[in-house]
């Protein structure tokens, strides 16, 4: 926890009026920390305000932390231990003199980041430093261009360093003692390298949102250079991204409505992706239209197959790599929707579709039923050939499974409609889960996050119901890939 704590201290940053220097991009005009990024940055993400910060930080908790079953409140309390501070508690923040109406901008030049925050009280900032120095925090420093920057050792590999100059604080987390070019390059950048990135994220946010508080963007060859050099076991992980030119960040809250977009210039790759997308059946649209869970992954695994062996050193599943896993199991796609479930009773409304390249590991399966061909019948299923299956006291189910596809449902007519309609227009998205909380019960969600490992998987379900619906999505758009996360709390 205390590393995953220290990363989101970094990570809290992305989440005061002056005139920039010369040579900052007029395009900052409403991000005014922005004056301080320094000429050759690898990445920048700035918030108009602090609340903006805080509340796109607070909902990525709330949305990712779900998966992996950690809460706002424990994070909050983890930064305190470290900063002796709630940076999200707003009156905790504005009573050390930090602006909550002025920007804040989180930039690096490598991988360490930086981050540059206004002030309404320069005084009570000081005296909040100072305090911690006089209740045991260790420091060293020195004076760059009359200002007094310090650092201080918060964990055998965290370094903290700050600097105050008027109404601006910096601060600044790296792996080692720094020297204190992160501060003279912010404070007095030479020149402005960034302004064509930057300008291309504005463009990328206004398209994705209304007023987007949180704007920035990513070099991912940069930070890839700079990962490889210091890791170089990293090397075939990070060359899968070579495609990968910048990402564009944008993220809007309101309180209510949240939606976050990574917007990846892949290039001429996005052909490429674009080929390996395979079409869900006619129907699947309709038959999934406000199920509790729909989600759809429409890129050939097959494709991806080198990227999951790349980054997990061919350590896939058991042992095997990614493509003796697909081998095994001959699955190109994946999809899966419910409407209803009651697993006591072995009986519910849903439905899988796989593409496949061979049929051999889920004929197998079906062998594995006896005396199947006694308790099944041929059907027609729209475009499909398949049987309907009814073993007594056990389950009744509709299937397809060819050399192509592997479709399975339950309940009356749904495999039917699956397989009958029109194919919803243009190329299908590579990813999209969307689920509605409240069209199943809080302990059918729990069953449901007990059968795929999840973390804490009663509190879960019960954090699931604070949100009327969620949305997580990836397509094709041009050259771009564009990754959407959407939420409206309840």
């Amino acid at each position: 926890m205390r590393a995953l704590v220290l990363t989101l201290v970094a990570v809290l940053a992305a989440c005061g009026p002056a005139k920039g220097p010369a040579g900052a991009p007029a395009a900052v005009a409403a991000f005014p920390a922005a004056r301080w990024v320094p000429a050759d940055p690898t990445y920048v993400i700035a918030a108009q305000t602090f609340r903006d910060a805080q509340s796109s930080f607070r909902d990525a908790i709330d949305i990712t932390g779900m998966v992996f079953g950690v809460e706002a409140s424990e994070i909050a309390q983890g930064l305190q231990r470290i900063l002796a501070v709630d940076p999200m508690n707003p009156d905790a923040v504005a009573s050390i003199g930090i602006d909550l109406s002025g920007s804040m901008v989180l930039f690096s030049e490598d991988v360490d980041p930086t981050f540059v925050v206004h002030l309404t009280s320069a005084e009570a900032m000081a005296n909040f430093l100072e305090n911690l120095r006089t209740r045991g925090l260790r420091t060293q420093s020195i004076v760059s261009d009359g200002v007094e920057v310090f650092t201080a050792q918060l964990d055998r590999d965290v370094f903290l360093s700050w600097a105050l100059d008027k109404e601006w604080l910096w601060v600044h987390f790296s792996g080692k003692a720094d020297s204190r070019d992160w501060f003279e390059h912010s404070r007095k950048p030479a020149g402005n390298k960034w302004g064509a990135a930057w300008a291309w994220a504005e463009g990328a946010a206004r398209a994705a949102a209304k007023s987007p508080g949180v704007v920035g963007f990513v070099d991912l060859r940069d930070i890839a250079n700079v990962m490889t050099s210091r890791f170089p076991e990293v090397k075939p992980c990070a060359d899968q991204f070579a495609p990968v030119e910048r990402v564009g960040v944008a993220i809007e809250t309101d309180g209510k409505h949240v939606a976050g977009r990574l917007t990846i210039d892949v290039g001429g790759s996005a052909q490429a992706i674009a080929s390996q997308l395979v079409a869900p059946p006619p129907g699947w649209a309709a038959a999934s239209d406000r199920a509790p869970i729909a989600a759809q992954w429409n890129l050939d695994l097959r494709s991806v197959a080198d990227l999951a062996n790349a980054c997990t050193g061919g350590q896939v599943i058991g042992g095997l790599d990614a493509r003796q896993v697909l081998d095994n199991y001959g699955v190109r796609t994946v999809r899966a929707l419910v409407h209803s479930l009651d697993p006591d009773d072995r009986s519910g409304r849903g439905a899988i579709s796989l593409d496949l390249f061979h049929r051999r590991f889920f004929a197998s399966l079906l062998d594995e039923v006896p005396m199947r061909s006694k308790f099944e019948k041929s059907r027609t299923y729209g475009a499909y050939q398949g049987k309907h299956l009814s073993v007594p006291f056990v389950a009744t189910a509709d299937y397809v499974l060819d050399d192509r596809v592997f479709l399975a449902a339950m309940g009356d007519g749904l495999l039917q409609q699956i397989g009958t309609g029109t194919p919803a227009p243009g190329t299908p998205p590579v990813l999209a889960i969307d689920l509605i909380p409240s069209g199943l019960p809080v302990d059918i969600w729990q069953w449901l996050f007990q059968q795929v490992d999840m973390p804490s998987p009663k509190r879960l379900a019960q954090r699931l119901q604070s949100w009327a619906d969620l949305h997580l999505g990836a397509r094709i758009d041009g050259s771009m890939l564009l990754v959407d996360a959407v939420g409206t709390r309840r």
